[in-house]
């Protein structure tokens, strides 16, 4: 049977604590750190998550495969972090070896590449060996940099304009979301056009892609706010909540001229409850109605 593919090392605490604080955690003497990769290939339909909410949602699957780790392991006393953590993962990722941390701020693997998502158990154990942190760095390469439709990696990361971000809040940049095209949660520009990317194609069973990550309009609107719940538990994008999927959706139609002022003045008025919401609808409404003269 072929081994599943992820990748570990080990930290010592102090190590972490030297460059960030850890209020509360004075008994973890260890930190494992493990980089589990998730399919590249874009697929096709209209519309997609990025790639890390093709299937099921990470937080299940690396606390389950964590869970595995700290039992072979013998661990005693533990806990497993998974994205939701008081520590930077990515500093933790870096420490313990797993790779470097490219320009476009994303943990770079070896094996992998950047399709990574980090997980993470805090240990009283003391390990007789640590990892080392892997020095390595994009060189000249600034193709993210460049790329960004957003601009949000020139001079630094700047989250407040990084489409990803922009998916999964209420923010009322509304200019920013027309960039958006075919992806309704997150983003992978800077991962697509990323070299260390190339001839990378491992990844867990569980991130293969399953057709209930396509949405649409008619899907949407045949949704609620419970009803969306319970069909996406076990997606990573359900936290965000039906109104700003909606949104997203909606925003998606009018960048690709797949929707008019009616239907999203029907959207408009049956949400009207969400100021931010209807603001947003205003303003589409406005683009189009602006575009047609």
């Amino acid at each position: 049977m072929k081994k599943e593919p992820f990748r570990l090392g080990i930290v010592p605490a102090d190590a972490y604590r030297e460059r960030r604080k850890a209020p509360g955690y004075d008994w973890v003497k260890s930190i494992i750190v493990c980089a589990f990769p998730y399919r590249q290939a874009k697929a096709q339909g209209r519309y997609l998550p990025a790639r890390f909410g093709y299937g099921s949602d990470y937080h299940a699957v690396l606390s389950a495969k964590l869970e595995e780790v700290a039992r072979t392991r013998g661990l005693s006393r533990y806990e497993i972090l998974v994205d939701r953590s008081a520590f930077d993962e990515k500093l933790l990722a870096w420490l313990a070896g797993l790779g470097f941390l490219g320009r476009n701020t994303l943990l770079i693997t070896p094996e992998f590449g950047s399709y990574v998502v980090i997980g993470t158990i805090l240990t009283d154990h003391v390990f007789p060996e640590y990892s080392r942190p892997l020095e390595a760095s994009c060189g000249e390469c600034d193709l993210c940099v460049k790329k960004c439709p957003s601009s949000a990696l020139a001079g630094g990361f700047n989250r407040e304009s990084c489409l990803s971000f922009l998916t999964q809040v209420a923010s009322e940049d509304f200019p920013r979301y027309d960039l958006l095209k075919d992806a309704y949660y997150g983003c992978d520009i800077c991962q697509e056009v990323c070299p260390h990317n190339r001839g990378k194609d491992e990844y867990l069973r569980e991130f293969d892609f399953s057709e209930d990550s396509v949405l649409t309009l008619a899907e949407m609107e045949s949704l609620n706010r419970k009803t969306f719940q319970e069909k996406f538990k076990n997606k990573n994008f359900a936290w965000i909540g039906y109104l700003k999927m909606l949104r997203n959706i909606i925003v998606l139609e009018a960048n690709n001229n797949n929707i008019n002022i009616e239907k999203i003045e029907y959207f408009q008025k049956l949400h009207a409850d969400a100021p931010w919401f209807y603001r947003h609808m205003e303003y589409l409404k406005k683009r189009l109605k602006n575009g047609a003269q």
